[in-house]
């Protein structure tokens, strides 16, 4: 399996209206397991306001300030 995400369309149904997406995975079947976990564990966390690019930096540090926080929690729940 490549480990390269690509963009897949995706669409749902909403109040009589089809709603499209992109949803990033490496394959079809991935695409399948993410939407089922949005189904199971989504929660909405705030209203985007704007949206920035901020290239392979700024992906590298959004995943470590997210591993920092993901341990910082383990730590806590831990003591």
């Amino acid at each position: 399996m490549s480990d390269e995400l690509k963009p897949f369309t995706c669409s749902y149904q909403f109040e009589g209206r089809e709603i499209d997406f992109t949803c990033e995975a490496r394959d079809w079947d991935e695409v399948s397991r993410r939407l089922r976990a949005i189904g199971t564990t989504a929660v909405v966390k705030g209203e985007q306001v704007s949206e920035v690019n901020a290239g392979l930096f700024g992906e590298a540090l959004g995943r470590s300030l997210s591993a920092a926080h993901l341990l910082k929690s383990k730590y806590r729940r831990g003591k």
